[in-house]
């Protein structure tokens, strides 16, 4: 498909990372092209492998931060792609990018002019209420992000109680995919 949307997945170092390459599999059966971003945190959770066969190619990690064409990879990612998705959206990952940070790939790709963003929230409960965490969102959404999630239901850990946490299922985050670059085109 020749136009289609450029969908640039951050995955970070979340156990709902696991998730992801469900997410990565039904955008690329839309039609979306993707690419994929891993934090390291990220491999603790999900090897590399399995996110490499979801998107049907490389994966782009701090290793890979400069490109064989001597662009810096997060520049070029982040002109490469309509939307870039941060699934898991950890608290850190979302406070690195609010505050400036962009010493990791992804954060350096976010903060290099991404044209829209749209993180999927996924941690603890008390973490998504934390007033840091609520701090960072507002941030982000000042700045034109978007949010999809977090949702409520049990925790992966069997010690929490269920809460809104949970990183919202694949078809909430296609349809907030699809919802987030139909506004651009409305634009």
């Amino acid at each position: 498909m020749e136009d289609a949307k450029k969908i640039l997945v951050g995955v970070t170092g979340g156990i709902a990372a696991y998730k992801v390459p469900g997410v990565i599999r039904r955008l690329r059966e839309a039609g979306y092209e993707v690419k994929t971003i891993a934090t390291e945190a990220a491999f603790r959770f999900i090897p590399e492998e399995t996110l490499a066969i979801a998107t049907g190619s490389r994966i782009h990690t701090e290793k890979t931060w400069w490109d064989e064409s001597g662009r810096v990879e997060h520049v070029s990612l982040a002109r490469w792609s309509d939307l870039v998705l941060v699934a898991p959206a950890t608290a850190d990952a979302m406070a690195r990018v609010a505050v400036g940070l962009g010493d990791d790939l992804l954060s350096a790709t976010v903060l290099a002019g991404a044209r829209r963003v749209l993180w999927a929230p996924a941690m603890n409960p008390e973490m998504w209420s934390n007033p840091a965490t609520k701090r960072s969102a507002e941030t982000l959404k000042s700045w034109g992000h978007s949010f999809v999630g977090p949702a409520e239901g049990a925790m992966a850990s069997s010690e929490e109680e269920p809460g809104v946490g949970r990183l919202a299922d694949e078809a909430q985050i296609i349809t907030a995919v699809e919802s987030t670059l139909s506004a651009d085109a409305a634009r």
